[in-house]
């Protein structure tokens, strides 16, 4: 776990779930989960595998997600789009075999910013992981049409963080959360009201991950942007939809649907 608080809620709001830090081995903070269904089997039952100890740098795979024109919204849409959201995450994670009860997550209000394990298979989660959180917006659009539209932006980098008082320190949450938030991807999202999501993707994971074309990544889908926000310019990667390319042969390597998607699995 990456936080000193004794107690953090995570998924829906509105359910209480809530984890809280026992001791593990050399002094790392694991999370017990409290009555959270399990999604996939974890590498140590009980325990996610995104530890990390105060004073420790690690490189993860960081996930953000934000509902779009969220603010325009009144308390009792923004509850029920929060409660949307969580179901299309989950939906998500289980349909791609990501156990999202492995997962750092740190709330947002309108969205999460999500820290995932140590060994996750980052094509997969940008490829699988996506492309089902197109459908399971899809599938909430068709079920429920006279509710608010919930649309998404989403960005993915895989860098280097620390545990802080606060919350998460370091490159990765910054540069992830810059990503999200910039006015190239909330325009990219108006621009196709047809999309559910719009996707934005470090220029490192792009090259890293994206260009490997890895279970069906379709570095074609994506375009180049550029963020500056705080006298600082971030390089990135957009695509509107899922991340390959659409009717395209299924191509993808690895995992059965359901299992979970981690380098020690795929070794």
């Amino acid at each position: 776990m990456l936080t000193r608080m004794d107690q953090y809620t995570i998924g829906n709001p509105l359910t209480r779930r809530t984890s809280t830090p026992v001791a593990g081995e050399r002094g790392r903070l694991l999370v017990a989960e409290r009555g959270a269904p399990e999604a996939a089997t974890p590498d140590e039952p009980g325990h996610p595998a995104t530890t990390a100890t105060h004073g420790e740098l690690v490189y993860r795979l960081v996930v953000a997600v934000d509902i779009a024109n969220y603010s325009k919204l009144d308390a009792l849409d923004q509850s029920l789009v929060q409660s949307r959201l969580s179901e299309v995450l989950d939906r998500a994670g289980q349909r791609a075999g990501l156990a999202r009860s492995q997962w750092y997550r740190q709330l947002r209000g309108d969205g999460e910013l999500a820290v995932l394990p140590a060994n996750v298979d980052a094509a997969w989660v940008v490829a699988e992981f996506t492309e089902q959180l197109v459908a399971a917006l899809a599938d909430v659009a068709r079920a429920h049409p006279t509710e608010p539209a919930l649309r998404l932006r989403i960005a993915m980098h895989h860098g280097t963080l620390a545990a802080g008082h606060f919350g998460l320190a370091g490159n990765a949450p910054v540069v992830t959360c810059r990503l999200l938030d910039s006015d190239n991807a909330r325009d990219a999202l108006t621009e196709d009201s047809s999309a559910h999501l719009v996707l934005v993707v470090s220029e490192q994971l792009y090259q890293d991950v994206v260009v490997s074309r890895f279970h069906g990544l379709s570095p074609q889908r994506f375009r180049q942007t550029r963020v500056s926000a705080k006298d600082v310019d971030y390089a990135g990667y957009l695509c509107t939809g899922g991340p390959r390319t659409p009717d395209r042969p299924d191509n993808r390597v690895g995992a059965l649907p359901g299992n979970v998607r981690n380098i020690r699995e795929a070794s």
